[in-house]
């Protein structure tokens, strides 16, 4: 996507990652706790840790299975301010790579775009991946995103 002008934000990467670290040290401090005080002294942490961690776990499952953020793979932005988000997914039992790319303008304007790919366009016969064959058609479905916008 840098060939494109976009440069990569790994802002959600980034947040799940400190969910997930942030919901293993409770966990782990849970667990010192309870060891070294015993349950009945510790009651309380427990109950607020367990608390905090739910809440942890809830945010973790929205970043992951929202509709905005499910299937994620790229987000980017553009010097001009211009956000992309790329999407990809399969379905079992069908060779089609799904992809839905989604540009939005610094005025909150976005357009979005849904297609696919075969696998036998984007992989060769020892099924080795063809970087270039994917970036053409992302250029190409950006270019048509973009010119929708005109």
């Amino acid at each position: 996507m840098s060939e494109m002008g976009y440069s990569q934000s790994f802002l959600l990467t980034d947040t799940k990652l400190a969910t997930g670290l942030v919901s293993v040290m409770i966990a782990g401090l849970l667990f010192y706790v309870d060891k070294k005080y015993g349950f009945e002294r510790t009651f309380n942490v427990t109950v607020i840790s367990v608390c905090i961690y739910g809440l942890l776990s809830l945010f973790y499952y929205y970043l992951t299975y929202h509709p905005k953020y499910k299937n994620n793979k790229f987000v980017g932005y553009s010097d001009n301010g211009e956000k992309i988000s790329i999407a990809t997914w399969t379905r079992k039992h069908t060779p089609t790579y799904f992809v839905r790319i989604e540009v939005s303008k610094i005025d909150g304007e976005a357009m979005t775009s849904e297609t696919s790919i075969e696998f036998t366009k984007l992989f060769d016969g020892f099924g080795y991946y063809k970087q270039e064959e994917m970036t053409k058609f992302l250029k190409s479905e950006v270019e048509k995103l973009q010119k929708k916008n005109l």
